[in-house]
């Protein structure tokens, strides 16, 4: 029965996989079987995704532990078997060849793409989005990748004295010399003409799928990731991520050191060089990347990656912002004279700014362009890792809404006030960028006429009028500041708050009183509490019943849901689609609470129902 499993999934799902291993499941009562039947099939995953955006994450907590002992027979080192909704995920990871699972909750998903770029990206395939947000291939991916050292195996040196290939291949088997990075080899491949970059990149792909040089690509993500979020690795972490070893070579590894004296035992590095596994310069560039991307002291924040060859010279820096601030790294590439691109990302938001000779010439965050950009950049940026290459710009960046036109000193002065401005409002809110206003009903009208500026006492500009709209629209008590921001993609922080403080001034939005936590719980409790009188299935059928009396049939109904045995809930991101408030959210969860109350006092006892309503409020 479990192969058969096996083979119906596999077949199903041959066609998502590609060349990505990761798998994609919809959650269903058949779930734990589905994966039991991928752990038959013995293949290890990146990623098993399971789609739950139709029950939220209301299934018990029996599934989610069946799930994660399955893990270790599903997941590649470092994989994750994670569960989806339209704005969050939670995952399991297997850490370590042991089988040490961690459990992470992201609340939304930039969180996610904070954790790991790469799962990001397959999660937003999963739901079906664009993945505009997330690129294929950041700058700091091409850092990782561009910096690497190919080195030719015993094979590749075989090949390279016989030059017995296709032209194209032996011209890349004779630039690799396992000193020169990708970089100059790049460089001097294209400046003759024998191919593109992109070209080159196959026949090296071809090159590592015959083994003639060891695995290049592979340990991008792994890198990247650990440098994003300043992960300390060990050399095994990499050597089994970068694909120089295989699972059961780690495992034999592993074994054969327990078995050797304590005095005479030595590291896994060069353990795996006496057996064969990888050469010692192939050891000596796996210890460059951890030295290099796994360290996380104050010390590293800053970097300078010099890779040189005959033709040419690329410098890049790569680091974290924090010691650094955006205002310091945009005064010092101007100062320093440097030409190429710097690429900030923080989360699912990208900075770029093209320098032409230390002159800032075009930028760009979401869909911000030019001088609003770069003040946005120095003025709200705190987090984010930075790479500045010596490369063509995108052709995005290009654009003509990109250009910037004032000079940088003028620049990261505007950035400066700006800052100044937006703190003022953030220090009166309880949570400073992050906190949650909602709009109250506009009985004046005064969004259909005209705000008054409270300082000035004069008419706003109409620019101002149609960003307080658009923001007044967008604050419904769900949705934080900071991810109205992100949601909206063309306003700045300093434009957020600038009408969020006009906004509060003629008492259009406010700072609700209530969450969601409250109100649901008291239900949620009620539900339980009832269930354990009547059984769960009549308790179920009531709430069904109550919803359709309370709430009805319109879009807001969709937002609510309910699990088998009862649960209740609220899908946000439905929600924000449906375009509701955090009021009107409640007050529908108050009109299904009396409904529920009134079909279930007509089969329990009202003196026990009361007593049992009495006990929650009281408790709380």
């Amino acid at each position: 029965m479990v192969v058969e499993q096996h083979e119906v999934i596999t077949e199903r799902l041959s066609r998502m996989m590609s060349q990505e291993n990761v798998v994609v499941l919809k959650y269903g009562p058949d779930l734990l079987g589905e994966l039991t039947g991928l752990a038959a099939g013995k293949h290890l995953f990146d990623a098993v995704l399971i789609d739950a955006t139709a029950c939220g994450y209301l299934f018990t907590a029996e599934l989610l532990i069946e799930a994660g002992r399955l893990a270790n027979a599903l997941l590649e080192v470092q994989g994750a078997l994670v569960f989806l909704k339209r704005d969050k995920a939670v995952a399991i990871v297997r850490d370590t060849l042991m089988g040490s699972l961690t459990f992470h909750i992201f609340e939304n998903h930039a969180e996610l793409f904070d954790y790991s770029a790469p799962l990001a990206k397959h999660v937003q395939s999963a739901l079906g989005k664009s993945g505009g947000l997330i690129e294929e291939s950041t700058d700091l991916a091409q850092q990782v990748l561009m910096s690497t050292v190919p080195v030719l195996t015993h094979l590749g040196i075989k090949l390279k004295a016989g030059m017995d290939q296709p032209r194209r291949r032996n011209a890349v088997i004779a630039a690799v010399d396992n000193y020169t990075p990708l970089s100059t080899i790049s460089h001097r491949i294209s400046s003759q003409g024998k191919m593109t970059t992109e070209e080159l990149m196959e026949e090296l792909k071809a090159l590592e799928q015959s083994r003639a040089i060891y695995p290049i690509f592979n340990k991008v993500p792994f890198l990247v990731n650990c440098f994003r979020n300043q992960t300390p690795f060990s050399l095994k972490d990499l050597m089994l991520a970068s694909r120089l070893v295989t699972q059961d070579q780690l495992d034999e590894m592993l074994f054969e050191l327990q078995s050797i004296p304590i005095k005479e035992r030595v590291t896994i590095g060069p353990l795996a060089v006496k057996k064969g596994f990888i050469n010692t310069r192939q050891l000596e560039i796996a210890l460059q990347d951890q030295a290099f991307y796994g360290q996380s002291g104050d010390s590293d924040k800053v970097k300078l990656v010099k890779t040189s060859g005959e033709e040419s010279q690329v410098q890049s820096l790569v680091g974290h912002l924090g010691t650094t601030d955006p205002s310091n790294l945009l005064q010092n590439l101007a100062t320093n004279r440097e030409t190429g691109v710097l690429s900030v990302e923080y989360k699912d938001l990208q900075f770029r700014a093209q320098f032409e000779v230390g002159k800032l010439t075009h930028a760009k965050v979401g869909k911000v362009g030019g001088n609003s950009s770069v003040i946005e950049f120095a003025s709200a940026w705190k987090e984010g890792i930075f790479v500045f290459i010596q490369r063509t710009p995108p052709p995005d960046l290009a654009k003509e809404s990109c250009k910037v036109t004032k000079p940088i000193d003028k620049l990261l002065l505007d950035a400066a006030l700006a800052k100044d401005n937006s703190d003022v409002l953030l220090k009166k809110l309880p949570k400073g960028i992050n906190s949650v206003l909602e709009k109250l009903p506009d009985e004046k009208e005064l969004l259909e006429t005209e705000l008054e500026d409270p300082q000035e006492k004069k008419p706003v500009s109409k620019t101002e009028m149609v960003r307080a709209q658009r923001v007044w629209a967008a604050l419904d008590g769900l949705t934080s500041l900071s991810t109205a921001i992100r949601y909206m993609g063309d306003i700045t922080t300093s434009e957020m708050t600038r009408a969020v403080d006009l906004l509060l001034h003629h008492e259009l939005v406010m700072i609700p009183k209530v969450d969601l936590h409250g109100p649901l719980d008291k239900f949620q409790q009620l539900v339980m509490g009832v269930g354990e009188k009547i059984s769960a299935e009549r308790s179920l059928a009531f709430l069904r019943l109550a919803l359709r009396d309370g709430v009805g049939y319109s879009g807001r109904a969709r937002i609510f849901t309910m699990g088998a045995g009862g649960e209740v809930g609220v899908d946000l991101a439905a929600a924000r689609s449906a375009q509701t408030s955090l009021s009107v959210i409640i007050k529908d969860i108050e009109n299904w609470q009396v409904k529920y109350i009134e079909y279930v006092s007509q089969e329990l006892n009202r003196d026990v129902l009361l007593a049992l309503i009495r006990e929650i409020h009281q408790a709380s």
